[in-house]
């Protein structure tokens, strides 16, 4: 079982590809609104996009 995070950890989200199974990205949420991140992933990972890969924004465990 995982511990749960504590207030002094730093808090991620993460750009997420289901197809390729990987994290392309992590954000802290500190620093980029919702906004950002989604503006980000548009400008970076339209390629990915355009495939039709699934792409995620989650919070980071």
């Amino acid at each position: 079982m995982m511990a749960a995070a504590t207030p002094d950890e730093p808090k991620f989200k993460e750009v997420y590809c289901a197809d390729c199974k990987m994290v392309l990205a992590r954000y802290s949420v500190k620093y980029f609104t919702d906004a950002d991140i989604n503006e980000l992933v548009h400008v970076h990972y339209s390629a990915h996009i355009k495939e039709g890969h699934a792409i995620e924004i989650r919070m980071s465990v």
